[in-house]
């Protein structure tokens, strides 16, 4: 018989997302690898969508979201250079705040970084804020976005963006599932 115990140790940052972005795992991550930092096209949304939503299936809503708010921006797509451009283009944004601050990151994906429930659960255990949830208002997603949640992200000096993502999504998901996974 081999019995363990799980032990909480301190790390450092980068100890923190190498540990962490091994514990990632996601079933379509294909569709992010071959379709991220390239132009984006009709195919390209559609993948990264599908990838975000976590199934190949998406429900009818959503697809007439996609359809209506990001597919339509296509053809007007702005360079986005800097986070405050991100906020104002955002603002004419009509989608759900986690996808549009996603199109912001299929847009420039090094300047603006994927942002979830679970990424912000992780944020919020790390930096011991009392609120471990992210808020229902679409406008506080995005302040916390914009004013915690991009500064944090930038004192990961020396590791991957994609590493951190990973790494705060498996620690975020970690945190709400616990040992089982589910």
């Amino acid at each position: 018989m081999k019995l363990e115990i799980v032990q909480f140790v301190s790390a450092n940052k980068a100890d923190f997302v190498a540990f962490w972005s091994k514990e990632y795992s996601y079933d379509l991550e294909h569709l992010y690898d071959k379709n991220i930092g390239k132009s984006l096209d009709k195919n390209r949304v559609w993948a990264l969508y599908k990838w975000k939503n976590s199934t190949e299936e998406i429900a009818k809503k959503k697809q007439q979201s996609i359809r209506t708010v990001y597919l339509s921006q296509l053809k007007k797509l702005p360079s986005l250079s800097s986070h405050e451009a991100g906020k104002k283009y955002l603002a004419s944004l009509q989608g759900g705040a986690i996808w549009d601050i996603f199109w912001l990151h299929c847009i420039n994906h090094r300047l603006f970084p994927i942002f979830d429930q679970h990424t912000y659960r992780a944020m919020a255990k790390i930096c011991n804020f009392t609120l471990s949830e992210l808020p229902d208002s679409r406008p506080q997603k995005i302040q916390i976005y914009f004013d915690h949640y991009i500064p944090f992200t930038k004192t990961f000096q020396n590791v991957s963006h994609r590493d951190l993502d990973k790494a705060l999504f498996a620690y975020g998901r970690f945190l709400k599932r616990g040992l089982s996974g589910k």
